[in-house]
């Protein structure tokens, strides 16, 4: 304490020193010493009340009759403390509260303080226990961190303000200066982000939800009060995921679910924090699993809030295996989304309804697959074969997120299962219209143009927005989207001096759908800047600019103008993309630079293993391969290993697995294992992650590298790893399982040569990745 008690200061006044100042209340307000200072006196407090109640002083709330008892809640320089409804608790938590105050210096406003007792307590005995504690009585709580302290049954008015908020935010932004593509990414942006702290832990109620959904409908169609605007796209595909057609704008009610699955996903983990002890305690009971967070007669608001999340966690929560002791083969959900048993080919007697996962693995064979296999379908067998049981697992059986790469809950994983059930169709167009190297209002442009919501003439009429649908440049013409973009008079002469003679038929002939895929997909190269996607795309969208700007403005060009305009604005713009992704990539990237990689031999008495794992994309089949060598070069073993329908790295770690048994069962001790998945790499020597998808795999791997042997983990190229890379394809022949190879295949032998003469090839690497 000598830093507080012998605290000096000296202020550098035009360039000297002052004279050493003593404050007399100790450090000053923002020293870095302050707060850590402050949590220490807070921990004397703490254990305080501790004293107190295992003393019995303090009779703290009981959530349950034999469960946890809450005393007190510390929230940096707010406290909350419970205790029963009595005098004498008054007392004792007055003279807590005096103890620590003379003992720290600290002071408690009570004029700030409120005391709150539950409705049951008499409205007398309430106010006496107010001027007992000289604490103002409350009714309720109001807002703390952001939130309403609820009390009783939730409406509407309560979430007045965040409505009022929001809606006062967005209307700071006029409008009228603005583009769709920037109404909808302030919408994304503001609206969203403004309502995320309640939606964690609130369901809003229907009105309220749609209440923010008409606030952000609005302020995208540019809609002011007592002026309605043309909508030209429906809000149900405004609300549509972008790689399914739409903007990509969140329903609030499915954001709102999806953000309440993070909290009810800890529930059903049973992750170790006070709040989710207290809900389990007080509603969980016995339950298991997903059933933990079923609905219950009389809960409060928050499980209400979470057990609304059922649905959404049903279609994301799957069984990760690791012994397999506690998952029933049949009836969990530990391979897909749905236990087994609903695609069994036949009926199941009781007694297999209720073998474990671990009843059909044998530690020497694997899966005794004669057991379900003509149970089952074939790609689904395939699927399961791919699957590793380890019976030396420890933990057992996890509960895991299944719609993420590493097991763990994401809200965006969420939200996109709870729009899985409106059975949209996913169009790869839509993902390259999201992803062209152009403005985002040129996207946004471009994806109307793609639904056919353009505001031409024709759709005018249609909309009985007019009766008149002809092309001002083209009379007697209807002005369609395509007509407007390619077909009119001046477009279609600037299409043809853009195009080469032989693409012009294909081009001018295509109908509106069938016309706009073929050029946005295509990545081809040419006299123009970029791809042929993008450069199509800014060529429309200047045309349509043009056009608007001759037929509003009267600013009329002529069609060798507007050509070398067009083109001219068109190639600038890619330009400036090629050169800023260009920046970008030297920043990402590093340096690059050209290097020879080859097979390298390792040091002498040591033992080299190379594996490679490879996913046959046509079939998903995941197969693996290996070799091992001495440092000669000398091939000592190899493998070859068709393991199941499985993603490619699960076949790389099969790989790494596969090809330490066989060093180790070989006598190796000193071994260098090289491989060209660093994903794999990273997973294996990273801090243990009991609900990766592939735990059970990288936990047999860290238990082999734990053994009474020396082993180096090193990252190569896909030139230095060829003998690999050709096994693992070539596994592709084999039936299933691991066939190990005495002597190298005859086709394999040439790369073998060229390995141990030093053979190295030419690769473009980073400088601090050279290998």
């Amino acid at each position: 304490m000598m830093c507080v008690e012998e605290n000096r200061m000296r202020i550098n006044w035009n360039g000297k020193l002052t004279e050493p100042i003593l404050p007399s209340r100790g450090v000053r307000q923002g020293d870095p010493l302050s707060p850590y200072l402050f949590v220490l006196c807070m921990e004397r407090l703490a254990h305080r009340i501790e004293v107190a109640v295992n003393d019995k002083q303090w009779k703290p709330l009981s959530i349950t009759p034999n469960g946890l008892k809450l005393s007190h809640l510390f929230f940096a320089d707010d406290l909350i403390l419970f205790a029963e409804a009595g005098g004498k608790q008054i007392d004792i938590i007055r003279q807590c509260l005096d103890d620590f105050c003379a003992s720290s210096g600290q002071k408690v406003n009570l004029n700030k303080s409120a005391l709150f007792v539950s409705p049951n307590i008499a409205r007398t005995k309430a106010e006496q226990l107010s001027a007992r504690a000289n604490i103002p009585l409350t009714t309720d709580l109001g807002r703390y961190l952001g939130l309403n302290a609820i009390h009783g049954r939730i409406t509407k008015t309560r979430y007045k303000e965040l409505c009022l908020k929001i809606q006062k935010k967005l209307a700071s932004w006029k409008t009228g200066y603005l583009s769709l593509a920037s109404r909808l990414t302030m919408v994304r942006s503001i609206s969203s982000s403004m309502a995320v702290y309640p939606m964690f832990s609130e369901k809003l109620p229907s009105s309220v939800c749609s209440l923010l959904d008409k606030i952000n409908r609005k302020f995208v169609w540019g809609e002011e009060e007592g002026h309605s605007k043309f909508h030209s796209v429906g809000w149900e595909t405004m609300t549509t995921p972008k790689a399914m057609g739409g903007a990509g704008i969140r329903p609030t009610k499915q954001a709102n679910l999806a953000m309440l699955s993070k909290g009810g996903c800890k529930l059903v983990t049973r992750e170790d924090t006070l709040w989710t002890k207290l809900l389990l305690e007080k509603y969980g009971g016995s339950r298991e699993g997903l059933d933990i967070i079923r609905k219950k007669k009389g809960s409060s608001l928050a499980w209400k809030s979470f057990a609304a999340t059922y649905n959404t966690l049903k279609k994301g929560f799957a069984i990760n295996i690791k012994d397999g002791k506690q998952t029933y083969f049949w009836l969990d959900p530990w391979l897909m989304q749905v236990p087994l048993i609903e695609h069994a080919s036949a009926e199941l007697t009781e007694e297999m309804k209720q073998r474990r996962v671990a009843e059909l693995w044998e530690h020497d064979r694997g899966w005794r697959l004669e057991e379900f296999q003509h149970l089952l379908p074939p790609q689904i067998v395939d699927k399961i074969r791919a699957i590793l049981i380890d019976p030396l697992a420890v933990g057992g059986d996890k509960i895991i997120w299944n719609l993420t790469s590493n097991g763990h809950f994401s809200v965006n994983s969420a939200f996109k299962a709870e729009q899985s059930s409106q059975s949209l169709q996913n169009d790869p167009i839509w993902k390259k219209i999201w992803r062209l190297h152009v403005p985002e209002r040129v996207r946004v442009f471009v994806w109307m143009a793609m639904l056919g919501k353009l505001t031409t003439n024709q759709i005018r009429k249609d909309r009985h927005l007019t009766d008149n649908n002809s092309c001002p440049e083209c009379e007697g013409i209807s002005e369609t989207i395509v007509h407007c973009l390619r077909d009119c008079r001046k477009a279609k002469a600037v299409w043809n001096k853009i195009l080469d003679a032989n693409r012009r038929a294909a081009f001018f002939n295509a109908g509106h759908q069938d016309w706009m895929k073929s050029n946005i997909l295509d990545v081809s190269t040419g006299n123009w800047m970029g791809e042929w996607g993008s450069f199509y795309s800014l060529v429309i969208w200047y045309l349509w600019k043009c056009r608007n700007d001759g037929i509003f403005k009267g600013i009329k060009l002529s069609s060798s103008t507007l050509h070398h305009y067009v083109t001219a604005k068109a190639n600038d713009w890619a330009r400036t993309w090629i050169d800023a992704r260009k920046s970008l990539a030297m920043v990402e990237g590093g340096n690059r630079t050209e290097a020879l990689i080859g097979w390298k031999k390792p040091p002498i008495g040591w033992h080299k293993m190379n594996t490679d794992g490879a996913n046959q994309s046509n079939m998903g089949m995941a197969t693996a391969g290996g070799v091992l060598r001495d440092h000669n070069g000398t091939w000592l073993a190899g493998f070859c290993s068709k393991i199941g329908t499985g993603t490619a790295l699960l076949a790389e770690l099969w790989g790494v697995l596969q090809g330490l048994e066989l060093a180790w069962k070989k006598g190796s001790r000193f071994l260098v294992l090289e491989t060209d998945s660093q994903m794999a790499l990273q997973l294996i020597e990273q801090r243990r992650d009991e609900v990766h998808p592939y735990a059970t795999i990288l936990g047999a791997i860290r238990r082999l590298l734990s053994q009474d042997w020396m082993v180096r983990l090193v990252h190569t190229y896909r030139e230095g790893n060829r003998v690999a890379d050709w096994l693992s394809k070539h596994s592709l022949v084999y039936p299933f399982g691991m066939y190990e190879l005495e002597a190298p295949p005859l086709e394999v032998n040439k790369i073998c040569y060229e390995d141990e003469a030093g053979t190295s090839f030419p690769r473009m690497v980073r400088l601090d990745n050279e290998t």
